[in-house]
């Protein structure tokens, strides 16, 4: 067995596709998304993909990133490994590994995903035995469109356009706003800092230049929707929809949505959701994914709405 470091060739990133599709049980990657995903990473931490081989055969990699700023002696890391080979300690091997890379930035907290899906008993099996527990319980919910009946939320956006908040297509609607990208960053920024999070990491900003990076690619690429909720020249609450069209093109992922504190209970949120319903709709999406801690405001919306339960996304962290 070898472990060897990430080069970028077309090799690596066709088996980061093809293992990560062998263990995920929800979503696909394709390896065009990939590519793309990695040009714009933040190249001022330190990250890496290990690859595990025996001889020319990859049997797994574990992909691992330094946190950002205040979190910079964190690491967030996860394994995928052919199913053939589990119980072989390989995963063992990748983690070994990656404890003595990350030395370089001192890292004191380790992080992983995982959800309660039978693909990933194995990678839990490994993160007990040495020592992770759970810092945070996300429920993963999704709709499915058809089954939502839009017209009923038309009294409650009456109510919202006679109190002057507009909402508007991000994309095809505000690029000539003044202002418009910094004040979408500043916005989200502003109402991400209430998301839960767990222990140990501080919410941080990206320098402006690396949310352009991401902004642009999302608009390029995996454009659902994303809808702005304004009042006069203040932008107060947004949300933002990705689509995946090679490797999955009829479900839609929530990226982010939230709404500044003052206008909150309003009904913002819920008609941010109609709104960007209608338009991915108009795309032939089926369903919509999205995740919430269960105590926040927005779950109860979501079932409302009619989002149905997905299994748990586990957070689990360890200190070293």
């Amino acid at each position: 067995m070898d472990i060897k470091n990430f080069t970028e060739s077309n090799f690596e990133f066709d088996e980061i596709a093809r293992l990560y599709n062998l263990v995920s049980h929800d979503d696909r990657e394709h390896v065009d998304d990939i590519k793309e995903g990695w040009a714009i990473i933040d190249k001022d931490r330190q990250r890496d993909r290990l690859f595990l081989y025996n001889r020319n055969t990859v049997l797994g990699y574990l992909g691992y990133a330094q946190g950002r700023d205040e979190n910079c002696r964190n690491c967030y890391f996860n394994i995928f490994l052919d199913p053939q080979y589990n119980g072989n300690g390989y995963r063992q091997l990748l983690y070994e590994r990656m404890l003595e890379e990350i030395q370089t930035f001192a890292c004191n907290r380790l992080y992983a995903d995982i959800y309660e899906h039978p693909n990933y008993d194995q990678f839990k099996k490994l993160l007990l035995n040495n020592n992770f527990y759970i810092g945070l319980k996300i429920r993963e919910s999704s709709l499915q469109l058809e089954n939502i009946n839009l017209i009923n939320y038309n009294p409650l956006l009456k109510k919202l356009d006679a109190k002057g908040i507009q909402f508007y297509d991000a994309k095809n609607e505000m690029l000539d706003f003044p202002d418009h990208y910094k004040k979408l960053e500043e916005l989200q920024w502003l109402y991400s800092q209430d998301f839960p999070m767990p222990k140990g990491i501080a919410h941080t900003r990206n320098p402006f230049e690396q949310y352009m990076k991401d902004q642009k690619l999302f608009e390029d690429k995996h454009y659902g929707i994303e809808i702005v909720a304004a009042d006069g020249d203040i932008y107060v609450g947004s949300t933002d929809i990705e689509l995946f069209p090679k490797s999955d093109p009829f479900k839609a992922w929530t990226g982010s949505l939230g709404v500044l504190r003052e206008y909150r209970r309003q009904g913002i949120a819920t008609i941010l959701k109609v709104k960007a319903f209608e338009k991915l709709r108009d795309k032939r999406v089926k369903q919509v994914r999205t995740d919430n801690e269960e105590n926040n405001p927005m779950y109860k919306i979501n079932v409302t709405l009619g989002f149905t339960p997905e299994p748990y996304c586990y957070d689990y962290q360890k200190v070293i």
